[in-house]
Order: structure tokens, then C-alpha cells, then sequence
């Protein structure tokens, strides 16, 4: 009787640890986020902006160097300041078929500035993937975590044409910064 009793507990017991592994190992929750690019056509400035960030990230307690995990966006989501414009990127971009974009971190370096870090991971973008490197400021009070990251790419290194419309360019490099407040 005393050892079935014990079973039950033991099993009771390596249930209640499974289920509190994801907040032994500091999963992070996404409070909010966004990302905004940039990039230019002629004289003018295109600035979308996609204020749906998603993240699985890790951290083990408060070292932001053990920062793990990804964080994705729907590419239809960014919209600019000209709606036609923005319908004309989603089929250029095409992103019925290249829904998302993830950012999957690999390592996080302290620089030696306060709260500056470096950022290196693999971005998918239009179905490649790439390796890419973010400065980002990284502070955490409070038990909140907020990142503010920025980085750019060239459209063509992931097999992306370059853009035209009505004979002029968009810029083949993109600048983006990336919110995300996290607890």
C-alpha cells in the first residue's frame, strides 16, 4: 500500500516539474513588439510597419547573453503610408506564398557599452535564409526585458529582384528596427 502511495506521488510529483519546465528555463513572454523598415525610391522615404511582432524566446535567468528563440512576422501586415504602394510590394514580395519572416537567434555578445549588444542569427526572408548581425540596446528592469534592435539587408542577397514601379527603384537595401517588450 505505501508503495503504491509513493508512485502516485513520485508521478504526481514529475508531472507538476514537466509542466513548470518552460519557467525553470526563463521563457519569455512578448508583451508587445513591432518591426519597422525602411528604405527609399527617388526622393522618397518608404517606411512600413508591422506592429504584430510574434517571439519564442529564452533567457536564462537575467544573463541576455543566454537570449534564445526566434521572432517571426505575417508579411502582409506591414503597411506604409500608401496603401496601393504597399499592395504592389505584397505581390512583388510574394507573400501568399512567403507568408512570414523569422529571425532565429544564434548568439547574443555584450559590447562594452552599457545595455549594447550585438545580436547574430539567420533571418528568412522571401524563403532563404541568411545570416545577419543586429546592434541592439538591451535593458531589463523590473523583471521586463525591451529590446530595440536594428540591422538592414540587401533584397537581392535573398534572391528577391529589385522592386520597380512606373520606371523608378525602390532600394534594394531594407533598414529595420525590431521593438519587443518582453517579460
Amino acid at each position: 500500500f505505501i508503495v503504491i502511495k509513493l508512485g502516485v506521488v513520485m508521478k504526481k510529483l514529475l508531472f507538476i516539474l514537466l509542466l513548470s519546465f518552460p519557467l525553470l528555463a526563463g521563457s519569455l513572454t512578448l508583451e508587445k513588439g513591432s518591426v519597422v523598415g525602411h528604405t527609399e525610391m527617388m526622393w522618397e522615404t518608404i517606411e512600413p510597419k508591422n506592429d504584430k511582432l510574434h517571439a519564442d524566446v529564452n533567457m536564462d535567468g537575467d544573463d541576455i547573453t543566454t537570449l534564445s528563440g526566434k521572432f517571426w512576422v505575417d508579411m502582409k501586415l506591414f503597411v506604409s503610408d500608401k496603401q496601393d504602394r504597399d499592395e504592389h510590394m505584397y505581390k512583388e514580395m510574394k507573400v501568399d506564398k512567403f507568408t512570414s519572416s523569422t529571425f532565429t537567434i544564434s548568439k547574443v555578445t555584450a559590447l562594452d557599452s552599457e545595455n549594447l549588444y550585438t545580436i547574430d542569427g539567420s533571418l528568412n526572408f522571401y524563403g532563404v535564409d541568411k545570416r545577419v548581425s543586429s546592434e541592439a540596446v538591451i535593458s531589463k528592469k523590473d523583471g521586463v526585458l525591451i529590446i530595440d534592435a536594428k540591422s538592414s539587408f540587401k533584397i537581392t542577397d535573398f534572391g528577391m529582384e529589385q522592386v520597380c514601379m512606373f520606371m523608378m527603384c525602390v532600394d534594394e537595401k531594407v533598414d529595420f528596427k525590431v521593438h519587443a517588450v518582453l517579460k
